[in-house]
């Protein structure tokens, strides 16, 4: 087995136990068990416990990225109904991971909570790409400091309902997907709405006489 597939098998196997347990409570020798390695080997891949936590985080964002991608085949409406929809089966298969991650915010952990942040900024760039075409958005997709902290906002808001949602499990999946959705549109809106004030007060500004 080559090293690149070596090494996928043992994120495979580690990011599996992980979605069943916190992260914390998963000991480097189970993780080497469940991938029917040695602890040696494991070792030889990851020096450290957070070592592996940090390649799979990653790995779980690529995976989340090509799972939540705009499926071509729909229409534009209904693709990010369908995302949403896989992104809330994707955390239910990892519930465990992501309420020991979510829950603390990396722990306090400063590498941890440096690669949260870029798959934060990774999430930003794929949902302002996948909205460039979205017919029932209310503003113009044209990237700036407002659009980008609006979506930012509404990312923090998706992890804050998503963990409540895994904790309780007293929202229907379908009420949360609506709901997400809704603040999209709502945040989209707003920003919408800044910007028509913003060009209404330059259009005075220009309309006013100039006086001498």
């Amino acid at each position: 087995m080559s090293t690149d597939a070596r090494r996928e098998q043992l994120l495979a196997a580690g990011t599996e136990l992980l979605g069943r347990r916190p992260y914390d409570e998963v000991s480097i020798e189970e993780i080497a068990a469940t991938a029917g390695v040695s602890k040696g080997l494991l070792y030889h891949y990851f020096p450290t416990k957070k070592d592996f936590v940090l390649a799979a985080l990653r790995r779980g964002e690529i995976e989340l990225g090509e799972l939540t991608a705009p499926d071509p085949g729909l229409p534009p409406a209904e693709r990010l109904e369908a995302a949403l929809d896989r992104f809330l089966g994707f955390v239910e298969d990892h519930a465990a991971a992501y309420m020991a991650i979510f829950r603390s915010r990396g722990g306090g952990d400063p590498e941890i909570e440096t690669t949260l942040e870029e798959n934060r900024q990774l999430r930003l760039n794929a949902l302002i790409d996948s909205l460039a075409d979205w017919e029932a958005s209310p503003v113009e997709i044209e990237r700036t400091p407002l659009l980008e902290t609006a979506l930012q906002g509404w990312i923090y808001f998706v992890e804050g309902a998503v963990l409540r949602w895994l904790e309780r499990r007293d929202v229907e999946r379908d009420e949360l997907r609506g709901l997400l959705r809704q603040a999209l549109l709502d945040s989209l809106t707003q920003v919408a709405a800044s910007r028509h004030r913003d060009r209404q007060g330059e259009g005075q500004l220009r309309s006013r006489p100039q006086t001498k």
